[in-house]
């Protein structure tokens, strides 16, 4: 259900290279996701997150989907037992999807993504 040609290996880039990964809703709609490393995350943009848990093989685990206004922030501050359950279960990486540009698009990738994952969902809190 992912395209794996996509891995985190940055040999050879700049630093400021983000790597991509794609992954597939139930809808059979794909979303590219940047990828980022769970330690010293930074993401304050709007977006749909995956935290992941990248296997020895390459292949990525999803282990939580959720969708926030601010992804670090709210990460941290409202998925908080969440994402230490995450880390516990090994996550290493965050994959964020940025292109869906209202709330209601980031439900719906969220939802997309978890069904064809049968994953729990992590809403936005409600302001």
């Amino acid at each position: 259900m992912l395209i794996n040609g996509f891995t985190s290996e940055t040999a050879g880039r700049s630093p400021d290279a983000v790597s991509l990964f794609w992954w597939q809703g139930w809808s059979s709609a794909w979303y590219v996701t940047s990828v980022f490393d769970i330690k010293g995350f930074h993401c304050d943009a709007p977006g749909t997150f995956v935290l992941v848990r990248r296997e020895p093989n390459g292949s990525c685990t999803p282990l939580l989907v959720g969708a926030c206004e601010n992804v670090s922030d709210d990460l941290f501050a409202h998925h908080g037992p969440a994402l230490m359950r995450a880390i516990k279960s090994g996550a290493t990486e965050v994959h964020v999807h940025l292109l869906a540009n209202s709330p209601k698009d980031r439900a719906a990738v969220m939802e997309d993504i978890a069904q064809g994952w049968q994953m729990p969902v992590h809403p936005a809190p409600v302001a």
